[in-house]
């Protein structure tokens, strides 16, 4: 079939005349020998009517609008019925592109070959445009002004970084090569599909950035010997304005990963890491260290070529680990223990509402709660044991542990967190902390380990830590001191009514809650002691020279 204008304009609507065509067909018949164009088609806009008056562009593969405009030769225009041609195109590889300005519709198609012995017939319906969302990285100031094209096309537009994002509109439905020119510097970014009337967030990690950051494990002075073999610990590594520059780290998307160095230079697998908290003031890692050894250091790197990603096992069930709070996300109280079963729900006893007024405050690592008589952290669904959940917080006859920092408002009789008929931690001003445990043996009994009032003080952090083994032995620490408590025990009914775990009761803060039932030795105690304290806390990052 070779084009005739005038029967192709009579004949529009026809599927046999337009089926002829169709988006990438051949024409019959060489162009010198039947006078038929190079190129030539019919677009048609997505209601049926004809693209009229539409420009046409036959773009070479190796065009770049960026550096040169299109010659003469090779654009056209779309006539009342959506007809076109276009004369004397060279052999080669090329895109066609089509622009309706009054619908504001657009057609591409890419790789179109024109050889020498045939034409070619590009027809198809133009569509509406989508558009993409280039975000860049805190390093591109706002007001910074990026060039974008497609290469082989006359697609140019300028564009200006706001808000570490812009915005790449009226692109027409295709899969894309983005070609970015940006401070001098360009970046290629392939295969970006738009569709229609779709805004597609494409990444653009520009340029390429790494941090180092090290950490020392060696203790502090005086500390340098461990009286056990430490694994599988877990350690919080602290980046602050005194170490880094927080605020530009805080704005980068990208991996965070953790690796040990052993003494030789030897590096461990990744580790698994996982971020509570991370905005312009500090950022808290929490990394699961293997293997502790004090003449080795801790690597944590950035890099922004990598997508973002946590392993989450920092706090895995199968180190018994049933319930672990950070407090780092106001009342959504999340369980950050590997399978989260105990999420928090933050309520005020009188009201019945969860409108709490200073719900946080400055903590050890990152935010904490603040709570006073009238509210209460309630752990969902730990009324009972649930034989689904590999874990659970009912420890009757079995190992028990906890870690927490508290900071009381006064040194008033009052309870910290409790499981009614199970066990408690509570504070007596004759006694210190008291720990409460509800054992229902053949003979039903009650066991109080007190910590003594000694070094508590009414409005500063106090770290706690109780572990009970089943051999019997307790370990009792208070900020880092173990507490040679005693067992006194006294009878109660043993009727019990199991209870949902609840922490409140108290006016103050509270921060880091650990509970889990494992048996927890002197030097794991003290290293989490060492590593959570408000100020001087171990290991120390430092960036990498």
């Amino acid at each position: 079939m070779k084009f005739c204008k005038n029967i192709l304009a009579v004949s529009i609507a026809s599927a046999a005349i337009f089926g002829g065509c169709s988006s990438d067909s051949h024409i019959a018949g060489n162009s010198a020998e039947t006078g038929s164009p190079e190129l030539a088609g019919i677009f048609l806009l997505d209601n049926g009517k004809p693209a009229a008056f539409a420009r046409v562009h036959c773009v070479p593969s190796d065009f770049d609008a960026a550096s040169g405009e299109l010659p003469a030769a090779y654009t056209t225009e779309t006539d009342s019925t959506g007809y076109y041609s276009l004369d004397s195109i060279p052999a080669g590889t090329y895109a066609v592109e089509t622009f309706h300005e009054q619908s504001g519709k657009r057609f591409l198609v890419q790789n179109v070959s024109i050889t020498e012995d045939d034409s070619i017939a590009v027809s198809d319906t133009l569509r509406a445009p989508g558009s993409v969302e280039i975000a860049f990285n805190s390093l591109i100031e706002d007001g910074t002004s990026v060039m974008v094209t497609i290469p082989g096309t006359t697609i140019l537009r300028k564009v200006t970084v706001l808000g570490q994002k812009a915005i790449i509109d009226s692109l027409p439905t295709d899969t894309l090569g983005l070609r970015i020119y940006i401070e001098n510097d360009t970046l290629d970014y392939g295969d970006v599909f738009v569709k229609s009337d779709t805004t597609v967030q494409t990444l653009i990690n520009y340029p390429h950035i790494e941090y180092t950051f090290v950490a020392p494990l060696a203790l502090p002075e005086g500390k340098d010997t461990l009286s056990s073999f430490v694994s599988d610990i877990p350690l919080a590594l602290r980046l602050t304005a005194e170490n880094s520059d927080i605020d530009t780290l805080a704005r980068l998307q990208g991996r965070w990963e953790v690796v040990r160095i052993s003494k030789d230079g030897k590096r461990s697998k990744k580790l698994p890491i996982v971020n509570s908290v991370f905005d312009e003031k500090e950022a808290v890692f929490w990394v699961s260290v293997d293997s502790l050894n004090v003449s080795d250091s801790l690597e944590l790197s950035f890099n922004n070529a990598l997508e973002s990603g946590y392993a989450h096992d920092v706090f895995p069930t199968n180190r018994s680990y049933s319930l672990v709070y950070h407090f780092d996300s106001g009342t959504d109280i999340k369980d950050d223990a590997e399978k989260g079963y105990f999420d928090g729900s933050l309520t005020a006893a009188e009201t019945g509402t969860e409108t709490v007024e200073n719900r946080n405050a400055d903590g050890v690592l990152g935010t904490s709660i603040s709570l006073d008589a009238t509210t209460s952290i309630t752990a969902t669904n730990s009324a009972k044991i649930d034989s689904s959940r590999k874990v659970n917080l009912s420890f009757d006859g079995k190992q028990f542990c906890f870690s927490l920092w508290v900071n009381l408002e006064s040194l008033k009789q009052q309870t910290i967190f409790e499981k009614v008929d199970e066990y408690a931690l509570r504070y007596d001003p004759d006694q210190g902390f008291v720990v409460e445990f509800y054992a229902t043996d053949t003979v039903s009994y009650k066991q109080t380990w007190a910590s003594g009032t000694k070094g508590i003080e009414a409005g500063k952090w106090i770290f706690i830590a109780f572990s009970k083994h089943s051999i019997p032995q307790t370990n009792y620490f208070i900020n880092g001191v173990k507490i040679e408590a005693e067992e006194s025990r006294s009878d109660w009914d043993g009727n019990r009514e199991l209870a949902d775990f609840k922490i409140g009761g108290f006016n103050g803060k509270i921060d880091e809650l650990m509970l889990g039932s494992a048996f927890r030795d002197d030097s794991w105690t003290r290293l989490t002691y060492l590593n959570q304290m408000p100020k001087n806390s171990w290991p120390k990052l430092s960036a990498k020279k």
